[in-house]
């Protein structure tokens, strides 16, 4: 479902209190919450939607590369694009284990759930940054996000939402999971496949 009514679902994986899960449903207030691990967020969404969701966006990296720190083209193409330093988009080996795992069981128990659900990956901080130059008052209004927001885990969760709102409606082209090198996983093949990595500038 992808019309009015459709609920998107945003996830900022994290440990303890720190794994952000936000669900936006056109029409309706967002609804948020900080919760321990996957397991929770899924029941989260379970407790608080009656329908399956549109799309899920994730903000981890949810294909990995086997090459030097684990770093993807669409990692680095960001940096470029953006003059982002390796501290904002980092390269797999440097992440905590928190949003690796996490992330990765996130989609798994989603898809034992909703089997068919369209999964982007995002990158919330980054697209702060490209779009408003971290101004979230001026992206909540951009994309029409009318809520309070306890932390940046549910900003962040929130925006993966609006990623995968904006993705799957066809309104963001740009999909970075389709150019890789040879030593990153295929998106399309691999154990958590499908999953997209959608971004709104070519």
């Amino acid at each position: 479902m992808t019309g009015a009514g459709a609920s998107w679902v945003g996830a900022d994986p994290g440990g303890a209190s720190n794994f952000g899960i936000a669900i936006l449903t056109d029409g309706a207030p967002s609804l948020t919450s900080c919760v321990d691990c996957a397991d929770e967020a899924v029941a989260f969404i379970r407790t608080n939607l009656s329908a399956v969701p549109a799309g899920i966006g994730v903000d981890a990296p949810l294909w990995w590369s086997s090459g030097r720190s684990g770093d993807r083209s669409a990692d680095q193409w960001l940096r470029r694009r953006y003059r982002l330093s390796g501290g904002e988009v980092q390269a797999a080996n440097s992440l905590r284990g928190a949003a690796l795992i996490q992330g990765a069981m996130f989609v798994q128990r989603i898809r034992e759930l909703y089997p068919a659900v369209p999964v982007t990956e995002s990158h919330p901080k980054a697209l702060l940054k490209a779009l408003t130059q971290g101004d979230w008052i001026a992206l909540a209004g951009r994309f029409g996000l009318h809520c309070d927001i306890a932390n940046d885990h549910v900003r962040d969760a929130l925006i993966a939402a609006v990623a995968a709102r904006e993705g799957f409606q066809g309104k963001w082209l740009h999909d970075l999971s389709i150019d890789r090198r040879p030593c990153e996983q295929d998106p399309r093949r691999y154990w958590l496949a499908p999953v997209h990595y959608f971004w709104p500038e070519a």
